[in-house]
C-alpha cells in the first residue's frame, strides 16, 4: 500500500484540481491504486487551502476566458465559405500579398514565386556536387526512436559525410534521418554559396540584408515528419524539388493543439489520439500538397504538421519587409513584485 505522495503526484493532485476534477473523482482514483484514505484527504486538503493553488486556479480561469474568446472566433470564421481553401494561384504583387493574405491570416499557395533563383535547379545530386561528397555535415538522426524527434532535437544531431547522407536520402523512406532548419547549416562558411543562390521573392517581399537565421535548409527523404508546431514568424517555404504534404490550422485553434510544450503539439493528425486528445476533433485544417516550384506561405502562428511524399530539398524565409516578423509581446520570464 501506498502510505506518502511522491512530489509528482502532488503535482498530479493541484492539476486535476485546477482542471475541475471533483475531490470525489481524484479520491476514487487514488484509492484504486492503493493510496491511504487519510493521506488522500490530507493531500487534497493541502492543495485547496495553498495560497500557491489560488493563483494557479485564477490564473487557469483567465486561460479558460482566452480559450473561449478563441473559440468562438473561431466558429464564425468557419462560416466563411472560403476560410479552409487553398489554390495554386500567382505570386501577387507584395502590396496584394499582405492585403490579402498576410493581413487576413490567410495561407497562399503560389507559382513561379522563385523561378529566377539558381537554387530552383538544385537536385540531390547537384548539392552533392557543390557541398563535395566527403564534407561533414550535420543532420538530425535517430528520430524514429524518440516520440519528441523535434523538440528533443538537440540530442539528435549527428555528423556524417554528405555523400553518405545523400545516399540515405534517395534510398530509404522514412523519418530516422533530416537535415533540418536547426542544424542552421548555412551559417557555416564553406555553405556560403547556398545563400548566393537564395535570390528574393517578387516585387520585394524580402529585406535586402535578411537577418541571421531568417533562411533555413530542409533536405530529407520520403517519409520525414515534421511534427505539429507553430512557428512565431512568417514563414515562405519554397519548394525546390520534390514535394510535401502540410496539414495546416488556424493559430485561433490553439484551444484544440493541447500545446503545453512551447511551440509544439502532441496531436497527430493523420491518426488523431481520441482518447487524449478529443478536442482536436473540433479543429477544422486545410491539407495541401507543395509541389516542386511552389511556394507555400504560411501564416504566423498557424499550426502545421508535414510528411515527406517524396525526397525534397526546401528552403523556408522568414525575414519579410517592412513588417514585425515575429510574435509580438511573446511572454518571457515575468517577475511579480509584491505590492504590499
Amino acid at each position: 500500500m501506498h502510505m506518502e505522495f511522491p512530489n509528482h503526484m502532488k503535482a498530479w493532485i493541484a492539476e486535476n484540481l485546477i482542471r475541475k476534477c471533483s475531490a470525489h473523482q481524484i479520491k476514487g482514483y487514488l484509492l484504486e491504486r492503493g493510496y491511504n484514505e487519510h493521506i488522500i484527504d490530507t493531500e487534497i486538503h493541502n492543495a485547496v487551502s495553498s495560497p500557491y493553488f489560488s493563483v494557479a486556479q485564477s490564473i487557469a480561469e483567465h486561460l479558460e476566458r482566452r480559450n473561449s474568446l478563441l473559440k468562438t472566433l473561431d466558429y464564425y470564421k468557419n462560416l466563411e465559405k472560403n476560410s479552409k481553401k487553398i489554390s495554386r494561384c500567382a505570386l501577387p504583387s507584395y502590396e496584394d500579398f499582405i492585403e490579402y493574405y498576410l493581413s487576413q491570416n490567410r495561407p497562399g499557395l503560389f507559382s513561379g514565386a522563385f523561378d529566377h533563383w539558381s537554387a530552383r535547379r538544385w537536385t540531390p545530386e547537384v548539392l552533392e556536387q557543390k557541398i563535395g561528397s566527403n564534407t561533414l555535415i550535420q543532420v538530425q538522426a535517430g528520430r524514429d526512436s524518440d516520440p519528441n524527434y523535434d523538440e528533443n532535437n538537440p540530442l539528435h544531431g549527428q555528423v556524417m559525410e554528405c555523400g553518405q547522407f545523400m545516399s540515405r536520402l534517395e534510398n530509404s523512406v522514412g523519418n530516422d534521418v533530416y537535415l533540418t532548419a536547426v542544424n542552421f547549416i548555412l551559417d557555416r562558411p564553406e555553405f556560403r554559396f547556398i545563400r548566393e543562390e537564395i535570390g528574393n521573392i517578387g516585387d520585394g517581399y524580402l529585406n535586402p540584408d535578411p537577418v541571421r537565421k531568417s533562411i533555413f535548409l530542409w533536405v530529407g527523404p520520403a517519409g520525414v515528419v515534421t511534427s505539429m508546431h507553430q512557428d512565431l514568424n512568417h514563414i515562405l517555404f519554397c519548394q525546390i524539388y520534390g514535394r510535401k504534404t502540410f496539414r495546416m490550422y488556424p493559430a485561433i485553434e490553439v484551444p484544440y493543439m493541447y500545446n503545453h510544450r512551447v511551440v509544439y503539439s502532441p496531436v497527430n493528425p493523420i491518426a488523431p489520439d481520441t482518447v487524449n486528445h478529443p478536442l482536436f476533433e473540433k479543429a477544422q485544417g486545410i491539407e495541401v500538397t507543395v509541389e516542386a516550384g511552389d511556394m507555400l506561405y504560411i501564416p504566423i502562428g498557424w499550426w502545421h504538421h508535414v510528411v515527406g511524399e517524396t525526397a525534397s530539398i526546401s528552403v523556408s524565409l522568414t525575414d519579410l519587409s517592412g513588417i514585425p516578423n515575429h510574435f509580438i509581446d511573446y511572454p518571457h520570464d515575468v517577475f511579480v513584485k509584491d505590492e504590499n
